[in-house]
C-alpha cells in the first residue's frame, strides 16, 4: 500500500516543481499542458500551428483547440522538424526514422489545405531544417548515424534534390538562417570531451552562394556557450537570436544570443528539459520586447522530465498597468494614479493627450529605444516634466489635483523606463 500512495506523491512533486521556470522583469509565464506530447511543431501567421508527433500532423486554434488533422504516416516515426514552406501553403515534416538498424529518416510535403501528404525523400537521421531566402531547405543530419559527423543539405523541393553542402564533426545541431541569407549552427557535445565548450558559428550567405563546402575551418564563431544548444530561432521583426542552452546537470535555459565577448542574458530558466521552441504570432504589431502588449508575438516552449509531465509555456511581454481613483475622476479632487508591473527599482513618466486626438485602436510608433504602443496622437502629447520612482516591484503612485475642469479632458499613459530614465515600455492609457 505504502508503494501504491508514493506514486501519485511523487507525480504531483514533481508536477509542483515543474512550474517554477522562471523569466525576466517584464514578461511572464503561462503554463497548460502540451497538447501533443512530444512532438515537433511550428507556428503560422494566423496565430495557428501545426504538430507532428511521428505519425499524425494536425492544426490547432491559437487558443490550443484542435481545428482539423492534416494528414497522417502509415507508422509511427521520431519526429524531427516542421517548417512552414516559403509560400505559406504547406509544412515540411522531417523525421529521423523508427526503430531498427537501418539508417533511416524522410522528409514530407504536407499540405495545409488538407488535401494530403507527399514523400518527397529520404535523409537519415535528420534533425532540423530551415529554409533559406531563395526558397532551398537546409537540413542537419547525420546519414551514417553516431561518430560520423553531420552533413548539411540544401534540398530543392520541386523537383526533389539534396546535395551535401557542408560538413562538421559532432552530432547534429540546430540551424537558424537570418533574413540575409547566413547561415547558424549550434554545434553538439563531444562524447570523448564532457567539458568542451559549446560552439555557435555562423557562415555568410555569401560564401554558401559561391558553391564553397560549408565546415568548421569557414565558420566564425558567434558566440560560446557552456553547454549545447538544442534549438535555434530568429525572433520576427526584431530578429534577433534565440537559443534552448539545455544544462545535463542544472537548469535548461533560452537565451537571447550575443556576439563573442558580450553577454547571452538569460530570457527563461526551466527546472526540466525544454523541447522544441518556436515563437507564435497574435494580432496585434507588438514586438517581444520587455514591458510591451501581449497580444502580438509571444515565444512558445515545451518542457518535461520525461515521466510526469509535457507541458507547453508562453513567454509573453507582462505591460505595465495604469489604474485612476479617486475624487478628481467625477469632478473637483485627488486623481490617483497606480502604475503596477513597471520596471523594478525604474522610473515612470506621465503623458497625456486630448480625447479628441485619441484614436480608437493602438498606434504603434518606433521610438529610439522602443516600440510605443498607444492611441495617442505622438503630435498631441504631453509628457510632464518630471520622473517618478518605481519601487522594487516596479510599482509607483502619482496623485494630481483636479480643479474640476480635467473630467472628459485627456487620455492618460505611463512610459516606463531603467533608473537613469531610459524609456522601454508603456503602460495601458485610462481616460476620466
Amino acid at each position: 500500500m505504502r508503494s501504491l500512495l508514493l506514486v501519485p506523491f511523487l507525480v504531483s512533486s514533481l508536477g509542483a516543481l515543474a512550474g517554477a521556470d522562471t523569466t525576466i522583469s517584464g514578461f511572464a509565464l503561462t503554463r497548460a499542458a502540451n497538447p501533443v506530447p512530444s512532438s515537433a511543431a511550428c507556428s503560422l501567421p494566423d496565430g495557428d500551428f501545426i504538430t507532428f508527433d511521428g505519425q499524425f500532423i494536425r492544426r490547432w486554434n491559437a487558443d490550443g483547440s484542435f481545428e482539423d488533422q492534416l494528414g497522417f504516416l502509415a507508422s509511427f516515426v521520431f519526429p524531427s522538424f516542421v517548417r512552414l514552406t516559403p509560400a505559406g501553403d504547406a509544412v515540411i515534416i522531417g523525421d529521423s526514422g523508427s526503430f531498427g538498424p537501418t539508417p533511416a529518416g524522410d522528409l514530407h510535403h504536407v499540405a495545409l489545405d488538407g488535401s494530403g501528404v507527399t514523400f518527397l525523400g529520404s535523409i537519415p537521421y535528420n534533425f532540423d531544417g530551415k529554409f533559406l531566402p531563395g526558397g532551398d531547405l537546409l537540413v542537419s543530419a547525420a546519414p551514417l548515424n553516431f561518430g560520423s559527423g553531420t552533413d548539411l543539405f540544401r534540398v530543392t523541393l520541386a523537383p526533389y534534390s539534396a546535395t551535401v553542402v557542408g560538413h562538421v564533426d559532432g552530432p547534429s545541431g540546430p540551424l537558424a538562417i537570418a533574413r540575409n541569407g547566413d547561415v547558424f549552427y549550434g554545434f553538439q557535445q563531444d562524447p570523448t570531451l564532457p567539458n568542451a565548450p559549446q560552439d555557435i558559428v555562423r557562415w555568410s550567405a555569401g560564401l554558401l552562394a559561391s558553391g564553397t563546402f560549408l565546415d568548421s575551418s569557414n565558420a566564425s564563431v558567434y558566440t560560446t556557450f557552456a553547454e549545447p544548444t538544442s534549438v535555434l530561432e530568429f525572433e520576427p521583426v526584431r530578429e534577433r537570436l534565440v537559443a534552448v542552452e539545455n544544462r545535463y546537470l542544472g537548469d535548461h535555459r533560452i537565451r537571447r544570443v550575443r556576439p563573442n565577448g558580450q553577454v547571452s542574458p538569460i530570457l527563461v530558466e526551466a527546472d526540466e528539459w525544454i523541447g522544441g521552441m518556436r515563437f507564435a504570432f497574435g494580432g496585434s504589431s507588438a514586438t517581444f520586447d520587455a514591458y510591451q502588449p501581449d497580444d502580438g508575438i509571444r515565444l512558445v516552449y515545451t518542457t518535461t522530465d520525461f515521466f510526469s509531465f509535457d507541458d507547453e509555456v508562453t513567454v509573453a511581454p507582462a505591460r505595465p498597468t495604469l489604474v485612476v481613483s479617486g475624487l478628481g475622476t467625477t469632478g473637483t479632487g485627488a486623481v490617483r494614479f497606480d502604475l503596477a508591473g513597471g520596471v523594478p527599482n525604474g522610473t515612470a513618466l506621465l503623458t497625456y493627450c486630448p480625447q479628441t486626438a485619441l484614436f480608437p485602436v493602438e498606434q504603434t510608433y518606433p521610438l529610439p529605444q522602443f516600440f510605443l504602443h498607444t492611441p495617442f496622437l505622438l503630435q498631441a502629447t504631453t509628457r510632464m516634466q518630471f520622473l517618478i520612482p518605481t519601487d522594487a516591484s516596479g510599482a509607483a503612485v502619482l496623485t494630481l489635483w483636479n480643479p474640476g475642469g480635467l473630467v472628459g479632458q485627456n487620455g492618460w499613459q505611463f512610459h516606463v523606463g531603467r533608473p537613469n530614465g531610459v524609456q522601454i515600455g508603456s503602460s495601458n492609457a485610462v481616460t476620466f
